[in-house]
């Protein structure tokens, strides 16, 4: 997942179909864009699961998540069950529950299933 998202775009969509596009820079901050709202943070690896957390004050949360990816240029992404500040503590692999987004890199095809309508 490092070369897949590091210094790229994704854009996506949640499970209920609105969409989002966030960047994740070399330097470990993400740009993230969902309708009218922009919010900053950072991201960071943790083994194979993947965080995102938001800087205070943007009224957004973040989240650790397992990402997997289904088709040349689709990633699912699954809540991880980590949260900012665990550390130490080994996470089984795998997701938990259903995907909550699906995203492709912006600079290619995506080849995602159809977004969901609401």
């Amino acid at each position: 997942m490092r070369g897949a998202f590091v210094g790229r775009t994704l854009d996506g969509y949640y499970v209920d179909g609105q969409g989002w596009t966030e960047t994740y820079d070399k330097n470990g901050r993400l740009d993230y864009r969902d309708g009218g709202r922009s919010s900053l943070g950072y991201w960071f690896f943790r083994d194979h699961v993947f965080c995102t957390y938001y800087d205070p004050g943007q009224d957004i949360n973040g989240g650790c998540f397992t990402a997997i990816q289904t088709s040349a240029n689709c990633y699912e992404f699954y809540l991880a069950g980590l949260n900012e500040g665990e550390g130490e503590d080994e996470v089984e692999p795998g997701p938990l529950g259903r995907w909550v987004a699906r995203a492709a890199r912006r600079d290619e095809p995506s080849t995602c299933q159809a977004r969901p309508t609401v």
